[in-house]
């Protein structure tokens, strides 16, 4: 006896389901994890993609907020921190270990450029 198609199209939609869940906890980690600050001063922002600059322009720091061309929360991590800009953007904050910041720009969860925060000295 075979299975409604009820049956099946549900059984399909769990599983992919709990597939972009477990890719999700892959990509952008699991809570709990040890967190680093993101450390407040103020920045040059640079988005890249492709290796072109697209946009660049001041950035700050502050408290747990990055303050862009809004104020963004900056949920930390390991290496750093990582920012929703608007629902399915997000940019992640690696430590570069030279007191700025770098890394990847995605939108719905596909690789999509690049963000740089340069200290101002």
């Amino acid at each position: 006896m075979r299975p409604s198609p009820t049956v099946v199209r549900t059984a399909v939609v769990r599983t992919a389901a709990i597939a972009a869940g477990i890719g999700a906890m892959a990509l952008f980690g699991s809570a709990g994890q040890a967190a680093a600050d993101v450390a407040p001063g103020s920045y040059t922002s640079t988005t890249s993609s492709s290796g072109i600059v697209l946009l660049q322009r001041d950035a700050r720091v502050e408290g747990d907020q990055l303050v862009l061309i809004g104020r963004y929360p900056i949920h930390r991590t390991a290496t750093g921190g990582y920012v929703d800009l608007f629902p399915g953007h997000r940019v992640i904050l690696n430590s570069d270990g030279h007191g700025g910041y770098r890394g990847p720009a995605y939108f719905g969860g596909t690789v999509i450029g690049a963000i740089t925060l340069t200290p101002h000295r």
